[in-house]
């Protein structure tokens, strides 16, 4: 809130800060902190949420004295360490790369300590750090939304990179005031234990908790307030979201949740929205800079070039270029994002001659979104054996295949036809394959960038010879099924039936194909 009324005690977590008196307190315990430290940590407790830039926190903090930034990291440091955070599912600072830090707790006043000074503090709630800039999803954060008012409990659900996190941050700007601002967004990528997801949600809501069982505590402490409360990453510490969550909506009224994960949670109470990518120009579409740029994919690649760049004009010339590489990139946000560096740096000619989806690189994103194959990596390292075993194995489809194909494909080597159904239910459920059912069967894909980490995979265990093998030998039949098929409606009514030559031809193309010849 903005104003001259400022509180001069202030409660984050277990943490009390007093301003007047210059001191940290744990528990009312007082922790020994530098002068220099306690500066900082008022500037950024100060405003919290906002990212304030490094060199403004010098300027402010050593106003007197010109220091290097290695400074600032150090009194960071000896704060982190006093706050213990990262540990148990704490986390107070927030470094944003490239950009400078943010305070990420929920500050609390304490009532009666104020004074008169012009600066603000955030009395309540916790805003969400990361800056929304969106390109064709106005319409999912509008239904989004009304979902979340309808049922008080929706997951975000889809692959990495899709954009699930700027939805929800979205969602929650569009919904804040109708929670009076009490917005907290709760980022579990750090946890690495599943016992303080509890504990994650309650330091962001500003409250400590002290008991075994911090689930119940939590839902007891909450169970009477007016909440909207993003569980963001959800998938690697997924049971223990699952069980809070389920908690949470149903011993209250007034708590609202929205997750987004990889996997849904399974719990009562939660609805699902899953999340496609952005619309691409397909193939046999209009070709023309006008054309493509109806497409939000397109949309976002010009925009993140010019902002890169400086400038980018589309030309009739270059628009079936962009439209091929967002279909290569299935309309991937993040993939396109990525993409968008490599061609302010190369030309558009120059990164579809080498689009290495798997190196491209964003310094600033966060770890898993740094590049392509660390948001696969952060999917894969959470799959069941079996599961990897099959995706791998699969990777050799270009298109659309069904369960009987994957089994063909997959099933040499010891795995049995139940346990390859089960890893394909489990990598749809993980959003890691495409799927569409119809009356007759279901029809699953990988996206092109899966494949290709896929493939690498597959190489990685030297598995390539023996897969492709067994891939041949099923597109081999597959095609001689087709020429008998057609070969038996009779000559006169086909124009042309494939010999038995041209189909050993097409398998040779299509093994070429799978290796990237």
């Amino acid at each position: 809130m903005h104003g001259t009324m400022v509180y001069t005690k202030l409660r984050f977590g277990p943490f009390e800060l007093s301003i007047d008196e210059r001191l940290l307190r744990h528990d009312g315990r007082v922790l020994p902190l530098g002068d220099r430290a306690l500066d900082i940590l008022t500037y950024l407790v100060g405003r919290p949420g906002e990212i304030i830039a490094k060199q403004e926190l010098m300027d402010h903090v050593w106003s007197d004295v010109t220091v290097e930034e290695g400074s600032l990291r150090v009194h960071v440091a000896a704060i982190r360490k006093a706050l213990r955070d990262g540990q148990f599912g704490n986390r107070y600072i927030a470094n944003i790369k490239g950009r400078g830090y943010s305070f990420v707790g929920t500050v609390v006043p304490l009532a009666g300590c104020t004074e008169n000074r012009n600066t603000k503090f955030l009395s309540q709630g916790r805003r969400p750090l990361r800056s929304v800039t969106m390109i064709g999803r106005e319409k999912v954060v509008s239904e989004v939304g009304g979902k979340l008012r309808n049922e008080r409990f929706v997951t975000l659900l889809g692959p990495g990179g899709i954009g699930k996190t700027t939805i929800a941050l979205a969602v929650a700007g569009a919904v804040a005031e109708e929670f009076a601002g009490k917005v907290h967004f709760v980022d579990l990528e750090s946890l690495t234990d599943p016992r303080h997801v509890a504990g994650a949600v309650a330091t962001s809501l500003g409250l400590s908790l002290t008991s075994r069982d911090p689930g119940p505590e939590l839902v007891d402490l909450v169970r009477s307030e007016k909440f909207l409360i993003i569980l963001d990453n959800c998938e690697h510490v997924i049971e223990a979201v699952a069980l809070l969550a389920e908690q949470l909506y149903q011993e209250s009224e007034q708590i609202y949740l929205l997750a987004t994960s990889r996997e849904l949670l399974k719990v009562r109470g939660e609805h699902c929205w899953r999340v496609l990518p952005l619309d691409f120009p397909r193939d046999g579409s209009e070709q023309t800079a006008n054309g493509v740029l109806r497409y939000p994919a397109v949309q976002l690649l010009a925009r993140r070039v010019a902002a890169r760049a400086g400038s980018f004009v589309l030309t009739d010339e270059d628009a079936p270029l962009v439209a091929e590489m967002c279909r290569k990139l299935d309309g991937i946000p993040l993939a396109i994002e990525l993409a968008a560096g490599q061609v302010a740096a190369l030309g558009l000619k120059n990164t579809i001659a080498r689009l290495g989806l798997l190196k491209l690189a964003h310094r600033s994103a966060v770890a898993r979104h740094q590049t392509l194959k660390a948001t696969l990596d952060w999917s894969y390292n959470l799959l069941s054996d079996g599961e990897r075993i099959v995706l791998r194995r699969i990777a050799p489809f270009v298109g659309q295949f069904t369960l009987e194909d994957a089994r063909y494909v997959a099933g040499e080597l010891g795995m049995g036809t139940g346990e390859i159904f089960d890893a394909i239910a489990g990598l749809v459920e993980k959003s890691l394959i495409a799927t569409r059912i119809d009356e007759a069967q279901g029809q699953y894909r990988l996206l092109d960038t899966t494949r290709a980490y896929a493939l690498q995979k597959l190489e990685e265990h030297a598995e390539v010879d023996v897969v492709l093998r067994r891939y041949g030998e099923y597109v081999a039949g597959y095609l001689e099924s087709q020429r008998v098929a057609l070969s038996a409606i009779g000559p006169g009514k086909l124009s042309y039936v494939p010999s038995s030559g041209e189909t050993t031809t097409r398998l040779k193309l299509v093994r070429m194909r799978c290796r990237g010849g």
